[in-house]
């Protein structure tokens, strides 16, 4: 599989027909990281003047304990060395998610969707990079810039505990349902509504019936390629890594419905998790048309 280029050095990689055995590789936490004492919500909040910032970040000194579940992954390889966590918590009304970044090119057989994690930040950083909120720790890029990136990973094994089995049908890796009022209205751009798992109703404006979503020669610095999602009449950058399982794919000159990790840069921007999470469009009632 594409998004499986390393698993630093514990197996090898699979083939398309091959299910990861990790059951003697534990790369997290054997013990507890902590009694859980933040939300990702009340992490915001308490660091709202770094997440208001753009490519700022900050070290956790002390030990801050957040829990929450995996809601997308790298499977596909189009998310690279990130996790979106996300927490919801019915009794307070809050529904947030971080990134956690971590160093490393195949993570899903660790970090399966339905996951639920401990994350003990002392030692990390938090803060943003551009504008999307992130743990990771800082690096410096090939222009010598200092920017937030991922966590070593062998950090997993000190500072991130597994909590029981993947649920990849609970609450959190159902995406949100956002129309095209939402996307416009302009309170809607701070990072209290990202990064966060979504599902929107568009067309791609460069589909023409062949064109691919990532080809290797459209590639911009960052390895990617930037799409136009045409949702109602406004438009949502779809972003695609290039040599992963979605890249290769034909894009659909029809409406569809798309799911993925929605982050804000100077737009909206949406990843998609793997190639299905494109589906038939969801109509007016609320239910997915059924493709001929």
């Amino acid at each position: 599989m594409a998004g499986c280029l390393a698993l630093c050095g514990l197996t090898s990689c699979m083939d398309d027909t091959d299910e990861p055995n990790t059951d003697n590789l534990l790369v997290t936490s054997p013990v507890s990281v902590g009694e859980v004492n933040s939300s990702i919500a009340e992490l915001k909040s308490a660091y709202k003047s770094l997440f208001t910032q753009s490519n700022a970040f900050e070290e956790i000194t002390e030990d801050v304990v957040i829990e929450a579940v995996v809601a997308a992954n790298d499977i596909s390889g189009n998310l690279y060395q990130a996790l979106l966590l996300r927490d919801i918590d019915e009794e307070k009304g809050t529904d947030q998610a971080i990134v956690l970044g971590v160093k490393n090119t195949c993570l899903y057989p660790y970090f399966m969707l339905g996951q639920r994690v401990k994350v003990n930040l002392k030692g990390l950083y938090i803060g943003v990079y551009s504008k999307l909120p992130k743990i990771g720790q800082p690096y410096y890029t090939s222009s010598g810039n200092l920017r937030l990136g991922p966590i070593l990973f062998q950090l997993c094994r000190t500072n991130v505990e597994l909590v029981g089995a993947p649920d990849p049908t609970c609450a959190e890796c159902q995406p949100k349902v956002l129309d095209e009022d939402w996307l416009k209205a302009s309170d809607k751009k701070n990072y209290m509504n990202y990064p966060m798992l979504v599902k929107v109703n568009g067309t791609l404006a460069e589909a023409d019936g062949t064109a691919i979503f990532a080809p290797e020669a459209e590639q911009d610095a960052g390895y990617g390629v930037d799409r136009t999602l045409r949702v109602g009449k406004t438009n949502v950058t779809l972003r695609t890594s290039t040599q992963n399982d979605i890249a290769f794919l034909v894009m659909p000159q029809d409406e569809r419905s798309y799911t993925g990790l929605l982050s804000y840069y100077s737009s909206w921007q949406i990843q998609l998790r793997a190639t299905d999470d494109i589906y038939p469009a969801i109509q007016e009632n609320g239910e997915e048309e059924v493709e001929p």
